[in-house]
């Protein structure tokens, strides 16, 4: 399998456990010292900004599914080149305070070294969530 098809089944696999909340595929690919950033404001997206090393990854997945529980993260395109995979992911969650499910396009970048995700860059439309949250409100 070449280098490029193999990232792509890794960020898929990943992605795909992730959605039914097992994380141990995640950990197991994983570079100890990871930088996932979320392009998210924290005081809005407590699980936002940058995360260190497997121990702030055990933070960010904490925070995160302490808010939301996936019920869908289906692929739309996955893409590689070099130690480069990008995917944009239709995602949908029910965020556990308001009872409200949200839904929301994920666009994820991962730098591979070694095999391992050595970096992470999440992007979503965090105005579009807080609106379907009810936590933002349209001006009149």
């Amino acid at each position: 399998m070449s280098q490029e098809l193999s990232n792509k089944t890794l960020m898929l696999s990943v992605i795909a456990a992730f959605k039914d909340s097992d994380l141990e595929p995640l950990f197991a690919a994983l570079h100890p010292d990871v930088v996932w950033e979320v392009t998210a404001p924290r005081e809005h997206f407590r699980f936002g900004g940058t995360h260190h090393g497997l121990v702030g990854m055990r933070e960010y997945t904490a925070l995160l599914f302490s808010r939301y529980h996936f019920i869908r993260f289906d692929p739309k395109l996955v893409t590689a080149k070099g130690d480069h995979v990008c995917g944009v992911f239709a995602a949908e969650a029910l965020h556990r305070p308001s009872g409200r499910y949200v839904k929301s396009d994920i666009a994820i970048h991962w730098t591979l070294q070694d095999g391992k995700i050595f970096r992470h860059q999440g992007f979503f439309d965090t105005a579009g969530v807080l609106l379907q949250q009810g936590e933002l409100m349209v001006a009149a």
